[in-house]
Protein backbone atom coordinates (compact mmCIF):
# COMPACT_ATOMS: atom_id res chain seq x y z
CA UNK A 1 0.00 0.00 0.00
CA UNK A 2 1.50 3.57 -1.00
CA UNK A 3 1.92 5.83 1.48
CA UNK A 4 1.08 9.86 0.60
CA UNK A 5 3.64 12.45 1.51
CA UNK A 6 1.84 15.67 1.93
CA UNK A 7 2.94 18.24 3.31
CA UNK A 8 0.40 20.48 6.16
CA UNK A 9 -0.01 23.80 3.60
CA UNK A 10 -0.52 21.78 0.35
CA UNK A 11 -3.04 19.60 2.08
CA UNK A 12 -4.96 22.99 3.08
CA UNK A 13 -4.92 24.03 -0.12
CA UNK A 14 -5.55 20.99 -1.93
CA UNK A 15 -8.99 20.77 0.25
CA UNK A 16 -10.04 24.37 -0.06
CA UNK A 17 -9.23 24.29 -3.74
CA UNK A 18 -11.68 21.23 -4.01
CA UNK A 19 -14.71 22.91 -2.16
CA UNK A 20 -14.23 25.51 -4.31
CA UNK A 21 -14.05 23.94 -7.34
CA UNK A 22 -16.85 21.40 -5.79
CA UNK A 23 -19.10 24.64 -5.23
CA UNK A 24 -18.28 26.33 -8.78
CA UNK A 25 -19.31 23.01 -10.47
CA UNK A 26 -22.78 23.10 -8.94
CA UNK A 27 -23.54 26.61 -9.07
CA UNK A 28 -22.90 26.47 -13.01
CA UNK A 29 -24.92 23.30 -13.51
CA UNK A 30 -27.80 24.63 -11.42
CA UNK A 31 -27.74 28.27 -13.32
CA UNK A 32 -27.61 26.63 -16.93
CA UNK A 33 -30.57 23.97 -15.73
CA UNK A 34 -32.45 27.19 -14.20
CA UNK A 35 -31.93 29.70 -17.40
CA UNK A 36 -32.42 26.88 -19.80
CA UNK A 37 -36.07 26.69 -18.28
CA UNK A 38 -36.93 30.10 -17.65
CA UNK A 39 -36.09 30.54 -21.48
CA UNK A 40 -38.08 27.99 -23.04
CA UNK A 41 -40.54 28.79 -25.44
CA UNK A 42 -44.35 27.86 -23.64
CA UNK A 43 -45.42 25.63 -27.48
CA UNK A 44 -42.83 23.79 -27.19
CA UNK A 45 -41.90 22.79 -23.23
CA UNK A 46 -38.59 21.22 -23.00
CA UNK A 47 -38.89 17.42 -23.34
CA UNK A 48 -39.24 15.16 -20.07
CA UNK A 49 -36.88 12.95 -21.37
CA UNK A 50 -34.04 15.34 -21.35
CA UNK A 51 -34.87 17.00 -18.02
CA UNK A 52 -34.73 13.64 -16.74
CA UNK A 53 -31.51 13.17 -18.29
CA UNK A 54 -30.35 16.56 -16.82
CA UNK A 55 -31.44 16.22 -13.25
CA UNK A 56 -29.28 12.64 -13.77
CA UNK A 57 -25.99 14.60 -14.91
CA UNK A 58 -26.74 16.69 -11.33
CA UNK A 59 -27.02 13.83 -9.70
CA UNK A 60 -23.44 12.52 -10.85
CA UNK A 61 -22.57 16.18 -9.87
CA UNK A 62 -23.62 15.52 -6.19
CA UNK A 63 -22.03 12.08 -6.12
CA UNK A 64 -18.81 13.33 -7.09
CA UNK A 65 -18.74 16.01 -4.59
CA UNK A 66 -19.86 13.66 -1.84
CA UNK A 67 -16.54 11.59 -3.06
CA UNK A 68 -14.45 13.87 -2.87
CA UNK A 69 -15.20 15.13 0.68
CA UNK A 70 -14.87 11.30 1.53
CA UNK A 71 -11.18 11.57 -0.14
CA UNK A 72 -10.40 14.52 1.94
CA UNK A 73 -11.35 12.94 5.04
CA UNK A 74 -9.32 9.73 4.20
CA UNK A 75 -5.94 11.82 3.32
CA UNK A 76 -6.88 14.06 6.95
CA UNK A 77 -7.24 11.09 8.49
CA UNK A 78 -3.85 9.47 7.45
CA UNK A 79 -1.69 12.21 8.31
CA UNK A 80 0.64 14.54 6.56
CA UNK A 81 4.43 14.50 6.25
CA UNK A 82 7.03 11.40 5.33
CA UNK A 83 5.57 9.29 8.13
CA UNK A 84 2.33 9.87 7.24
CA UNK A 85 -0.34 6.82 8.03
CA UNK A 86 -1.92 4.99 4.78
CA UNK A 87 -5.07 6.85 3.93
CA UNK A 88 -7.08 3.76 4.75
CA UNK A 89 -5.45 3.56 8.20
CA UNK A 90 -9.12 3.83 10.11
CA UNK A 91 -11.23 1.59 7.50
CA UNK A 92 -8.42 -0.97 7.49
CA UNK A 93 -9.59 -1.73 10.91
CA UNK A 94 -13.12 -2.93 9.74
CA UNK A 95 -14.09 -6.74 10.69
CA UNK A 96 -10.70 -6.98 13.11
CA UNK A 97 -10.83 -7.67 16.73
CA UNK A 98 -9.10 -5.16 18.25
CA UNK A 99 -7.84 -3.84 21.97
CA UNK A 100 -8.02 -1.08 23.27
CA UNK A 101 -6.86 0.93 26.31
CA UNK A 102 -10.37 2.41 27.62
CA UNK A 103 -12.49 2.48 30.65
CA UNK A 104 -15.84 2.48 29.06
CA UNK A 105 -18.04 0.05 28.22
CA UNK A 106 -21.33 -0.35 26.88
CA UNK A 107 -23.69 -2.85 29.23
CA UNK A 108 -26.16 -4.65 26.77
CA UNK A 109 -28.07 -6.75 29.40
CA UNK A 110 -24.73 -9.17 28.49
CA UNK A 111 -21.82 -10.22 30.95
CA UNK A 112 -19.14 -7.31 29.95
CA UNK A 113 -15.39 -8.59 29.83
CA UNK A 114 -12.74 -6.10 30.12
CA UNK A 115 -8.91 -6.68 31.34
CA UNK A 116 -7.42 -4.72 34.37
CA UNK A 117 -3.67 -4.30 33.61
CA UNK A 118 -1.03 -3.82 36.39
CA UNK A 119 2.52 -2.72 36.70
CA UNK A 120 3.00 -5.44 39.15
CA UNK A 121 1.41 -8.07 40.61
CA UNK A 122 -0.97 -7.15 43.71
CA UNK A 123 -2.97 -8.72 46.45
CA UNK A 124 -5.88 -6.43 47.22
CA UNK A 125 -7.26 -4.73 44.35
CA UNK A 126 -10.52 -3.35 43.93
CA UNK A 127 -12.52 -2.98 40.61
CA UNK A 128 -15.20 0.19 40.30
CA UNK A 129 -18.19 0.31 38.17
CA UNK A 130 -19.85 3.78 37.28
CA UNK A 131 -23.00 4.56 35.97
CA UNK A 132 -22.88 7.94 33.59
CA UNK A 133 -23.68 10.02 35.83
CA UNK A 134 -20.66 9.28 37.95
CA UNK A 135 -22.32 7.02 40.30
CA UNK A 136 -20.52 4.01 41.73
CA UNK A 137 -23.05 1.09 41.25
CA UNK A 138 -20.30 -1.78 41.51
CA UNK A 139 -16.98 -2.77 43.49
CA UNK A 140 -15.83 -6.04 43.11
CA UNK A 141 -12.19 -6.83 45.25
CA UNK A 142 -9.65 -8.38 43.80
CA UNK A 143 -6.87 -10.32 45.39
CA UNK A 144 -3.72 -12.00 43.62
CA UNK A 145 -3.77 -10.30 40.86
CA UNK A 146 -0.45 -11.18 38.34
CA UNK A 147 1.65 -8.17 36.70
CA UNK A 148 0.01 -8.06 33.10
CA UNK A 149 -3.46 -8.41 32.07
CA UNK A 150 -6.30 -9.55 34.86
CA UNK A 151 -9.60 -10.93 32.57
CA UNK A 152 -12.78 -9.28 34.46
CA UNK A 153 -16.42 -10.23 33.45
CA UNK A 154 -19.37 -8.01 34.83
CA UNK A 155 -22.34 -9.79 34.83
CA UNK A 156 -24.23 -6.72 35.37
CA UNK A 157 -25.59 -6.95 38.66
CA UNK A 158 -25.19 -3.85 40.75
CA UNK A 159 -24.14 -3.71 44.50
CA UNK A 160 -27.70 -3.49 45.63
CA UNK A 161 -28.37 -7.47 43.93
CA UNK A 162 -30.79 -5.64 41.16
CA UNK A 163 -29.69 -5.36 37.68
CA UNK A 164 -28.10 -2.56 35.62
CA UNK A 165 -30.05 -0.77 33.59
CA UNK A 166 -27.84 -0.92 29.85
CA UNK A 167 -25.90 1.67 28.85
CA UNK A 168 -22.74 3.35 29.43
CA UNK A 169 -20.42 2.47 32.27
CA UNK A 170 -16.61 3.72 33.77
CA UNK A 171 -14.67 1.33 34.87
CA UNK A 172 -12.01 1.97 37.51
CA UNK A 173 -8.78 -0.10 38.96
CA UNK A 174 -7.51 0.44 42.63
CA UNK A 175 -4.54 -1.85 43.47
CA UNK A 176 -1.70 -2.15 46.19
CA UNK A 177 1.52 -4.28 45.69
CA UNK A 178 2.74 -6.33 48.34
CA UNK A 179 4.71 -3.31 49.85
CA UNK A 180 1.26 -1.23 50.41
CA UNK A 181 2.16 1.38 47.14
CA UNK A 182 -0.11 2.21 44.26
CA UNK A 183 0.29 0.49 41.36
CA UNK A 184 -0.15 1.94 37.96
CA UNK A 185 -3.53 0.35 36.29
CA UNK A 186 -5.49 0.54 33.14
CA UNK A 187 -8.45 -0.85 31.59
CA UNK A 188 -8.40 -2.93 28.48
CA UNK A 189 -11.62 -4.41 26.21
CA UNK A 190 -11.55 -5.56 23.16
CA UNK A 191 -14.20 -6.63 20.25
CA UNK A 192 -15.03 -6.42 16.57
CA UNK A 193 -14.59 -2.90 14.67
CA UNK A 194 -17.96 -2.37 13.88
CA UNK A 195 -17.59 0.99 11.96
CA UNK A 196 -15.22 3.62 11.44
CA UNK A 197 -16.11 7.25 11.98
CA UNK A 198 -14.57 10.55 10.38
CA UNK A 199 -14.73 14.06 12.30
CA UNK A 200 -13.04 17.02 12.80
CA UNK A 201 -11.11 15.67 15.85
CA UNK A 202 -9.90 12.83 14.03
CA UNK A 203 -10.59 8.81 12.85
CA UNK A 204 -12.51 7.14 15.51
CA UNK A 205 -13.76 3.48 15.63
CA UNK A 206 -16.67 1.61 16.89
CA UNK A 207 -15.70 -1.07 19.01
CA UNK A 208 -18.35 -2.84 21.63
CA UNK A 209 -20.94 0.19 20.42
CA UNK A 210 -18.09 2.93 21.91
CA UNK A 211 -15.89 4.95 20.15
CA UNK A 212 -12.30 5.03 20.16
CA UNK A 213 -9.28 6.80 19.00
CA UNK A 214 -6.74 5.15 16.58
CA UNK A 215 -3.86 5.65 19.42
CA UNK A 216 -5.83 3.78 22.06
CA UNK A 217 -5.78 0.22 20.25
CA UNK A 218 -2.75 -1.68 21.52
CA UNK A 219 -3.41 -5.04 19.68
CA UNK A 220 -5.17 -5.85 16.08
CA UNK A 221 -6.06 -9.97 15.43
CA UNK A 222 -7.55 -11.47 12.04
Amino acid sequence: MLTPTISPTANAANIDNTKKNDLGQKDIFLKLLVAQMEHQDPLKPQDATQMSSQLAQFNMVEQQTESNKLLQQLVAAGGVGNNAAPVTSGADYLGHNVTVNQNQILYNGTNQTFSAVLDEPSSDAMVYIFNSNGEPVKTMPMANMVAGSNQIVWDGTMDSGAQAPQGYYTVDISALNLNGGTIASSVHRSGVVEAVRFSSGGTELIVGGVSASLNEITEIRL
